[in-house]
Formats: structure tokens, sequence, C-alpha cells
């Protein structure tokens, strides 16, 4: 799962409270003509949850809400509901399941971020310079700072992926590619190898 949705770690969580506290509020259209005059004081239990009701309802589940002199039981159907999540994070939820996204990008994701570009920037170029899968390369990346950081990084990364025998910050005689990055151009050049030597640290 995390390597399909190229997320670094898959948790599971208790409860979608965790992610962030339900809010309920009444779908009007249909409690309308079932409540008539009393949807309002519906509205103002619900506003006064804690999370619970709520909470029970985004979970697929009947809630009991008490109005003083009469209980209402609601399904989800009843309400309209919305998540107030945690700063940063992504929640969506459908069929009683809900999923969580931590969206703050850390410098180490960036550049390997960064290093998963290269490599699809590479394999593109191997392919317009009409190389087989199995042919293996000499590299070049010339690049600004930031993405250079990410190549130092993910070097032996880069390297397998894309089957280069030598990398180097710069550009060597052959096929090129130019392309930008987060907003930062790179040129990718490559060549057939003679030979398949390790590509040197």
């Amino acid at each position: 799962m995390a390597d399909e949705l190229n997320v670094k770690e898959v948790l599971f969580a208790e409860s979608a409270e965790e992610f962030g506290r339900w809010h309920a509020k009444p779908n009007f259209k249909v409690l309308g003509p079932r409540l008539g005059p009393r949807v309002k004081d519906l509205s103002r239990a619900l506003g006064g949850d804690d999370g619970s009701l709520a909470g029970a309802l985004a979970r697929g589940e009947t809630a009991v809400v008490d109005l003083g002199d009469e209980q209402v039981t609601l399904t989800p159907d009843d309400v309209d509901l919305s998540q107030e999540v945690r700063e940063g994070w992504g929640v969506a939820s459908e069929g009683g399941l809900t999923v969580a996204l931590d969206l703050e990008l850390t410098e180490a994701l960036r550049r390997e971020g960064v290093a998963r570009e290269l490599v699809r920037i590479v394999q593109d170029a191997r392919k317009a310079a009409g190389l087989d899968v199995s042919d293996r390369i000499q590299l070049g990346i010339a690049a600004g700072h930031a993405i250079g950081e990410a190549l130092a990084a993910h070097r032996e990364y880069i390297v397998g992926e894309t089957l280069a025998v030598d990398l180097i910050s710069g550009e060597v005689e052959g096929y090129r590619q130019d392309a930008v990055i987060d907003g930062d151009p790179v040129a990718v050049t490559l060549r057939k190898a003679a030979y398949a030597s390790p590509s040197p640290a």
C-alpha cells in the first residue's frame, strides 16, 4: 500500500476521531418534514455535541439525541457531516472508512521526491535515446544546489534504478534531455556504457 500511494509509512488508527473532531448538522430537507419546528432544537443539540454523536454517525452508526422531552434517533443520512482536522493533515471519509495524510513536507522527503523525479527523467531520456531496458549507461546530471543535494543523498538509488555505471555531477557526451524540477532546471545527459563497472562513490 505504501509503495502504491508513494507514502513513507501506513499506520492504522483505532478510530477516525484520532484525526480530528466530527461535526454534524441537521439535513433540513430530510428532518424538516419529520421534526417540524423541533429541527431547530436538534440543531442546537448537535451544536453542543463533543464529537461523540457526530463520530458515531460518521462511522455509519445511528445516534440518539436527547431534546429534553423527546429523543430523536438519527442515521447518517439525516445529517451533514464535516470534520475539523489537525493542522497540516488531509482527511477524507467514505463508506465508514477514513484516510488521513500527514501533508508536512520535510527536507528529507523533498530530497527523496526530487530523486524519484530524476529517475523518471533519466528513464524517459533512456527511452528517447533508443536504449534497451538492460543497457548500462554513463550518466551526467547538471543542476543547481537544491537538486544536487538530492543527488548526493540518493546517489545509490538513482544509480541502481537507471543502470548507471558512472554518475557525474555535470554532463557526458551523448543524448541530452532538459527538464525542470520544482522550478529548478536540470540537464540529463547519457550514453550507452562500453563496460559495466560499479559507479564510483
